[in-house]
């Protein structure tokens, strides 16, 4: 990882972005039968794939349907029945709003109240985690207020404040809700977990134990059918792992290949497709000036006032050193160790064998590989997009790269994840910049247009419409009423 990638990944905005869905019985999402609804982080199981999409090109002004204002969040849109749904924060208040999906109309709003400060690198903060819906109930997180749950008509259900929390970049995966459960994961750097409650009470059904990674993660959960078991597929730092969906219970890991994961698992049959960065030695010069007094030490007094950046101290100490309030180089070498050679973009298997469930690495790449953005599965083709704007191609059978090209008008930082419909790839970087990317071998870039504001959100797709949250805005576009 380059020092640029490494003060990106401790000084920057960590934002991960994320619900629920089925799997597929071939090795083709294209060909498979895609519901409307886009119920989550990313849509159908957080893959990002929707069966339509009314947009020949791109987008502009001659196809925007709507647009409105939204107060502060980084949330993706939601959209069920249609009614959108997505979060925002303002004061003290932490706000589900529903909207109706083709007039952008405001039909309700669910307020929170915030219950303490926690710690968030921006643009991550309060609204950064993307509501679930089931066509019921809505899940979503605030951290600082807790896991919450509302009816569709925007009544309050249930709260759960599973904090304060101890996180470097503060707490910003996704609830997902499957069979009447709604899963969360909790990856902070003191005793992670990820946990389930009934959706309809709140109450717990189960918990597990997490490892715990030098950075924390962020990554949200994707759901797999494989034989007659239902598994939750999670990136975890240190490992992947699949629980068994009505227990808890873990069932097969794999390692090597996550240390501080963001994106999501991307689920497809049996194979799991997921992106991070492969991890490089990672000098304590990334903190810049956190050792004050240029001693080669960096002590908790000197990084008391940064509140994320002293967790990590204390990690390292407590985890990799000696527990004296203090890192020096060798502890630092030896946390950030455990990163190296690590990650890259990597395809898992998951199989039956007899009772048991196995797992293995069919293949992975491990040059430069998006550290935010999740990957993008279309027929035999896997999809990810690079900061600077190169999008890269790769056989999902055997990991060999098809095409690589940089992305012309789209160049610059993605926090947000590539999406797509009609096989035509949605791609929205951090200048607010929009780009249309036909799919295929070779793929072939269509249009870009800016929208004059950043975006961080991963954009969604709902009967043929693009919706995509910018900084203060949300727009619908469409050619199709």
């Amino acid at each position: 990882m380059s020092l640029r990638k490494l003060k990106q990944k401790l000084a920057t905005p960590i934002v991960a972005i994320t619900l629920l869905g089925s799997s597929w019985n071939g090795n083709s999402l294209w060909n498979a039968c895609f519901a409307e609804e886009w119920g989550r982080f990313r849509g159908a199981n957080g893959t990002g794939i929707a069966g339509e999409l009314h947009l020949d090109e791109g987008i502009s002004d001659d196809v925007l349907r709507w647009k409105r204002e939204l107060p502060a969040g980084t949330s993706s849109p939601v959209l069920v029945d249609g009614k959108l749904l997505i979060t925002s924060y303002s004061g003290n208040d932490r706000v589900v709003h529903c909207f109706d999906s083709k007039t952008g109309e405001p039909k309700w709003e669910c307020k929170w109240d915030k219950s303490r400060t926690e710690v968030a690198t921006p643009p991550n903060g309060p609204a950064t985690s993307t509501p679930a819906c089931d066509g019921q109930l809505v899940a979503t997180f605030f951290p600082d207020t807790g896991l919450v749950v509302c009816s569709t008509d925007g009544e309050k259900k249930w709260a759960k404040d599973l904090g304060p929390f101890s996180s470097m970049h503060g707490l910003s995966a996704s609830p997902i809700l499957h069979e009447g459960l709604v899963i969360m994961s909790v990856d902070q750097l003191v005793e992670p977990y990820i946990v389930a409650f009934d959706a309809q009470t709140g109450k717990q059904k189960w918990r597990a134990d997490r490892l715990i990674g030098v950075t924390g993660g962020y990554s949200t959960s994707s759901v797999m059918k494989l034989g007659n078991r239902t598994l939750i597929i999670s990136a975890s730092p240190g490992e992947m792992v699949a629980y068994d969906a009505k227990y808890g219970e873990k069932v097969a890991s794999v390692t090597g290949l996550t240390n501080a994961p963001v994106s999501v698992p991307v689920v497809v049959a049996d194979r799991v497709y997921y992106t991070e960065p492969r991890g490089e030695p990672i000098p304590m010069e990334a903190l810049g000036n956190a050792d004050k007094n240029k001693d080669g030490v960096i002590e908790l007094e000197e990084v008391k006032n940064s509140i994320g950046t002293a967790r990590l101290i204390q990690r390292i100490d407590t985890g990799f050193g000696n527990s004296d309030g203090k890192v020096d180089q060798a502890e630092w070498e030896k946390g950030f160790g455990s990163f190296l050679n690590k990650g890259g973009f990597s395809c898992v298997r998951f199989q039956e064998k007899g009772e048991s469930i196995t797992a293995e690495v069919v293949w992975k790449y491990e040059k430069t590989t998006p550290y935010i953005a999740s990957s993008l599965i279309i027929d035999d083709v896997a999809y990810v997009i690079n900061d600077g704007g190169i999008l890269m191609a790769f056989n999902t059978d055997n990991g060999e790269m098809l095409q690589r090209e940089r992305v012309r008008g789209g160049t610059g930082g993605y926090y947000a994840s590539p999406i797509a419909g009609n096989g035509k790839i949605v791609l929205a970087n951090l200048e607010g910049k929009v780009t249309m990317v036909q799919s295929g071998k070779p793929f072939k870039v269509l249009r870009t247009h800016s929208l004059d504001e950043p975006i961080v959100a991963t954009p969604s797709i709902s009967d043929g419409h693009l919706y995509i949250r910018s900084e203060n805005q949300l727009f619908c576009f469409g050619t199709k009423g």
